[in-house]
């Protein structure tokens, strides 16, 4: 079992590229740009956001990757809630990375980084 601890938000830049892209100030490539990988992981490993697209309305995916030196090549991947508590259990803390991700316009932002840590 793990808890989250130490949550960045990134909430605030969030809506300024949304403000910055409704202005005109930014292409709808740059803000729209999620790669295959990124697509594919959100598809497999993501579970469905709890609000829609900010940009054309459709379902959003939530996907968390994880970081940590102690992972090796496990590192920087995508990973259940599940598949977070053992490699936590494992290795230790980790670092998280929450994305939301449009699969339907390529729509993708950082929402949060928070440390997930093994419950002792």
């Amino acid at each position: 079992m793990f808890t989250y601890e130490h949550e960045v938000s990134h909430e605030w830049q969030r809506r300024h590229t949304l403000r910055e892209l409704k202005r005109g100030h930014m292409p709808i490539d740059v803000a729209c740009d999620a790669d295959f990988l990124l697509r594919a992981a959100a598809q497999h490993h993501g579970v469905e956001s709890s609000r829609p697209c900010p940009v054309c309305g459709g379902a959003m995916r939530d996907v968390r990757w994880v970081y940590s030196e102690k992972l090796g090549r496990r590192t920087g991947t995508a990973r259940s809630e599940a598949e977070i508590d053992r490699l936590a259990a494992e290795v230790g803390a980790l670092t998280v990375h929450i994305v939301e991700v449009c699969p339907s316009c390529k729509w993708n932002h950082l929402l949060q980084e928070v440390t997930a840590v093994p419950v002792v």
